[in-house]
């Protein structure tokens, strides 16, 4: 992560399970509204299961008119990383992926997928375009 750039800082927070300061650095897509539309704090409004998620964005690509964007959250700090591996573990043990309230007028939805350092890239976002 340190030969990018973040686009992003601010807070995550889902209430009674974690909130804490993240990075987001680009991973695949288009940033160019990302850094002004992403909120100072990202709500985790729910949880929602894998499945209806990965039908959503098989349709989002192959949709003209959309675009998919992959952001990788990173602790913004070595103290953040307790509540970052919080609500890691919170989506993962459920086998959920978090849906974000706050979102705007560029960004549609906004789901957060856990992956572990060792989980394969899910199918549905390849191929990466961009940083990777």
């Amino acid at each position: 992560l340190s030969r990018l750039n973040t686009i992003w800082k601010g807070f995550i927070n889902m209430q009674s399970v974690a909130k804490f300061v993240t990075k987001a650095y680009p991973v695949s897509g288009c940033f160019d509204y990302l850094s002004e539309d992403l909120p100072d704090t990202i709500h985790i409004g729910g949880r929602i299961l894998p499945k209806t998620v990965w039908d959503y964005v098989g349709k989002l690509k192959s949709s003209l008119s959309k675009e998919l964007c992959l952001i990788r959250f990173h602790p913004a700090t070595e103290e953040e990383e307790v509540a970052y591996i919080s609500l890691y573990s919170y989506f993962s043990s459920r086998g959920r992926f978090g849906v974000v309230a706050n979102t705007n007028r560029h960004i549609k939805d906004l789901y957060l997928i856990p992956l572990s350092s060792k989980d394969p890239i899910p199918s549905k976002l390849l191929p990466f375009e961009g940083p990777g």
